[in-house]
């Protein structure tokens, strides 16, 4: 029953998109059909709803393994299409039907693990689950960010980023410092993701006299991008002088 609860409660839900009015930028970024793991942000509640009625086409949902201890919740999102998770010892059950899905469908993840109840604009440290399940699946990831806590008639901004494709063994288990390796690139990518978003609200890039031509990058990500190849420098420098020294 999956899919067509799934497309019921999106019909729900569009009756309260007025409620929660949302700009989404980067449509184009949009995978329409093939594997994909989108990856979101963790803000709300209200975070499930509105992915689901902006971003278009079916897709299942992942889920820590707690909402099962409520039976409403549990039979609810069940039938939403959920997969319930273990994050400290995922079933190998699981696992597999998460794998199943990616042979040729969508999920989306919420990579912090837990909401965010902290700063809205610096998200949690991101699992591994997200590097495990690109790398096995061999599917891009495709990062959703929301620009701030959703709250009723209060305008927000989704931003979805380019497909990222990272995995160079598709297909199989990821090592310990390959998720590592991965996981801080997605990291990377998300805070990328913030500043283009930030820009984009900011300037107000949606009116015509402050648009971007086709592939220009916003002054703060070329800044932000200079900021973090020069940190690297530095790191990189501090390590060569010590060991030098040692």
């Amino acid at each position: 029953m999956g899919k067509p609860f799934y497309y019921l409660s999106k019909c729900i839900y569009s009756l309260g998109r007025p409620m929660y009015p949302t700009k989404v930028i980067g449509r184009e970024n949009i995978v329409k059909s093939g594997k994909c793991i989108y990856a979101c942000n963790h803000l709300s509640a209200v975070d499930i709803p509105l992915t689901q009625v902006h971003i278009p086409g079916y897709r299942r949902y992942i889920g820590k393994k707690d909402f099962t201890e409520k039976k409403f919740s549990k039979f609810l999102l069940a039938k939403f299409g959920v997969i319930f998770i273990d994050r400290d010892k995922p079933e190998l059950s699981v696992m597999r039907e998460i794998f199943k899905v990616l042979d040729d469908g969508q999920i989306l993840i919420f990579p912090e693990g837990t909401r965010n109840k902290g700063d809205e604009k610096e998200m949690l440290e991101l699992k591994g689950g997200l590097a495990i399940f690109a790398a096995k699946s061999g599917a891009p990831v495709v990062p959703v960010l929301l620009y701030r806590r959703p709250r009723a008639f209060r305008k927000n901004y989704m931003y979805i980023g380019k497909p990222i494709d990272i995995t160079e063994n598709k297909g199989r288990m990821p090592s310990a410092a390959d998720v590592a390796a991965m996981t801080e690139r997605y990291a990377y990518e998300f805070a990328k993701c913030r500043v283009i978003l930030d820009d984009y609200v900011k300037n107000k890039r949606w009116k015509k006299k402050n648009r971007l031509a086709e592939g220009e990058k916003p002054p703060a990500l070329i800044a932000w991008e200079a900021s973090r190849q020069a940190s690297a420098q530095q790191k990189d420098a501090a390590v060569a002088e010590n060991n030098a020294e040692v």
